[in-house]
């Protein structure tokens, strides 16, 4: 297997293991004052889990200059613009 070869199947790897880590956390929510399923050790060991598997696609992505640092946008949030007075009266005149 060459190297390209191998780097797929990671970045294939690591997309179905954080895909199954987030299945069972969506699969295991609790309506609140009922005990989880999980126990608190579990939990950790599933956000320690997806930390690391997030922390290799970043550095996957980064080595084959595709990283973007993009940040998820929430369409419920407004976006706040900021601009100075000076360049607002520059605009007016």
């Amino acid at each position: 297997m060459n190297n390209d070869n191998k780097q797929r199947f990671e970045i294939r790897f690591l997309a179905v293991v954080r895909k199954t880590l987030i299945a069972v956390a969506k699969d295991t929510i609790t309506r609140p004052g009922l005990k989880h399923p999980l126990s608190k050790v579990t939990q950790e060991m599933i956000t320690d889990c997806l930390d690391i598997v997030t922390s290799r696609q970043i550095a996957i992505e980064k080595s084959s200059g595709i990283h973007t640092n993009m940040k998820p946008v929430y369409t419920d949030k407004q976006t706040v613009q900021s601009f100075s007075i000076d360049d607002l009266k520059k605009t007016l005149n």
